[in-house]
């Protein structure tokens, strides 16, 4: 039995490793109940299934570029097995996705992450920590690089020179 459930799962990511678009994706995981929340809008474009998805809230409005990683969780209990010869509990933590939140390609969000509303995480950084509200985060560890309100402040004033253009 436990063969049979390995191989439809693995039949699953590849059903959503297929689907053409990111409001498919996201309607997919929202389907089959994967995610613990996944809000309105969401566009989850990254063709890696979440692993411990139960461990993962989304909020509303959200984009998740391509190759968006979620870990939950570590390993370092076998390690510690294997050095002393004794059993260690696993370390799982959630991950919560606030609102109008833009994931850039290539992040890494690690156990026990929060991120606030109104933010966007620039391509490649890893999450270590929760990242509040109205900021706009990048690099390895992610950092404060800015302010969202006004990036976005800055990206309308460019759509609005490209329209007079």
């Amino acid at each position: 039995m436990k063969f049979i459930k390995r191989y439809i799962f693995f039949f699953k990511k590849l059903y959503f490793s297929c689907l053409s678009d990111g409001y498919k994706r996201s309607n997919f995981l929202r389907k089959k109940n994967r995610i613990r929340k996944i809000g309105k809008n969401v566009y989850y474009y990254s063709r890696i299934y979440p692993q411990d998805a139960n461990l993962l809230s989304i909020g509303d409005n959200v984009i998740i570029a391509t190759n968006v990683r979620f870990v939950s969780h570590d390993r370092v209990d076998l390690l510690l097995k294997g050095m002393y010869g004794k059993k260690y509990k696993e370390y799982y933590q959630e991950i919560n996705i606030g609102n109008n939140v833009f994931i850039g390609s290539d992040v890494i969000i690690l156990p026990g992450v929060t991120i606030g509303d109104n933010v966007i995480i620039g391509a490649g950084s890893i999450v270590s920590k929760n990242i509040e509200s109205g900021t706009v985060c990048a690099g390895v560890p992610a950092k404060k690089v800015g302010d969202f309100d006004k990036f976005i402040e800055k990206r309308l004033n460019y759509y609005k020179k490209s329209e007079v253009e």
